[in-house]
C-alpha cells in the first residue's frame, strides 16, 4: 500500500490483530523485504507494520537529506493514518537510529524499543567522511558503489551476500544519497537511553562486522529495562541469518510489553 505523508509516499505494509502492534523499520539501502519471511514464520498474528523508509524500496527518493528525525516524523504520520496510537518499534541498522529519533520526538507513542545490529552513538570523524566519500562515488557510479562495499560486510553466508547486493544495487540512488547525508549527521543518542523506560531489547550477531558487540551491549545496560540478546555465528542480518532466534527475541519483548500494560 502507498499513502501519501509528510510530502512523500510512503510504500507500507501489514499483517496480523494482535496488540501491541509492532513496526519493523529495514536499514540502509534495504527495504521492508527483509523483514517480511520473519515476520510472517515466527510473529504469528501479531499487528506488524512494515514501512519502506523514505528513499528506500518502493517509497519516493526526493532530493534533500533525511535526517534520522524525518524519517522518525514520516513514521508518525504513518502510525497517525492507521489510527495507531502507541507502537513497539524496532529498527534494524539505520532503521535503529531511526527508532532512537522516534523515541526522542514521540516518546508516548512509544510502547517499547528493539535496537537490532545498531548503535546510539554519532559518526565518528572517519566514518563520517567516509560516508560523505560514499556519496561522492554514488553521484558517479549510481548503487552499485554501496552495493560493493556495503552487501560483503553484511553476512558470512554468500547467499545472504548476494541477496543483498542485488537489493542495494536496485536502490535509488538518491535515496541513498538523502540517507547518507542523514546518517553523516545524526546526533549523539547515548544520553537519551537512560531516559527510555519501557520495555528494551537490544539485538548484536556475533561476528557482526558492521556494529561493535561491546558498543551494544552497553547500550542495552544503559536502557533501565534493557535486555541483550547476542546471537552466535550472526553478522549484520539476523532477520535473515537466524530469523528464528530473533522471532523468539522480538515475541518475548513483546510478550514483555503486553505484561508491563496488563498490570500497570
Amino acid at each position: 500500500m502507498k499513502i501519501r505523508i509528510n510530502g512523500v509516499h510512503l510504500a507500507y505494509e501489514f499483517r496480523g490483530r494482535v496488540t501491541p502492534p509492532v513496526v519493523l523499520l529495514h536499514g540502509f539501502a534495504m527495504n521492508r523485504s527483509i523483514w517480511v519471511d520473519m515476520a510472517a514464520s515466527h510473529l504469528g498474528d501479531q499487528r506488524v507494520i512494515l514501512p519502506d523508509l523514505r528513499g528506500h524500496g518502493e517509497s519516493d527518493a526526493p532530493e534533500g537529506t533525511y535526517s534520522m528525525s524525518l524519517l522518525a516524523a514520516d513514521l508518525a504520520y504513518l502510525l497517525d493514518d492507521l489510527g495507531i496510537e502507541q507502537a513497539v518499534v524496532c529498527g534494524h541498522s539505520m532503521g535503529g537510529y531511526v527508532a532512537l529519533a522516534f523515541a526522542k520526538h514521540y516518546p508516548q507513542r512509544l510502547a517499547g524499543l528493539g535496537l537490532i545490529t545498531t548503535n546510539a552513538q554519532a559518526d565518528p570523524e572517519d566514518k563520517r567522511s567516509g560516508r560523505l566519500a560514499l556519496i561522492e562515488q554514488v553521484r558517479k557510479q549510481g548503487s552499485v558503489a554501496v552495493a560493493e562495499s556495503l552487501a560483503p560486510r553484511l553476512s558470512n553466508d554468500p547467499s545472504v551476500v548476494d541477496q543483498a547486493q542485488q537489493m542495494i544495487g536496485a536502490a535509488d540512488p538518491q535515496g541513498l544519497i538523502g540517507a547518507l547525508a542523514g546518517m553523516a549527521e545524526r546526533p549523539d543518542r547515548t544520553d537519551l537511553l537512560p531516559q527510555l523506560t519501557v520495555p528494551a531489547l537490544v539485538v548484536a550477531g556475533e561476528v557482526d562486522q558492521i556494529t561493535d558487540f561491546a558498543a551494544a551491549k552497553a547500550m542495552a545496560e544503559a536502557l533501565p529495562q534493557g535486555r541483550f540478546l547476542s546471537i552466535p555465528g550472526v553478522g549484520h542480518l539476523p532477520m535473515t541469518e537466524a530469523p528464528a532466534v530473533l522471532g523468539d527475541g522480538l515475541r518475548s519483548l513483546l510478550g514483555w510489553v503486553t505484561q508491563q500494560v496488563t498490570t500497570s
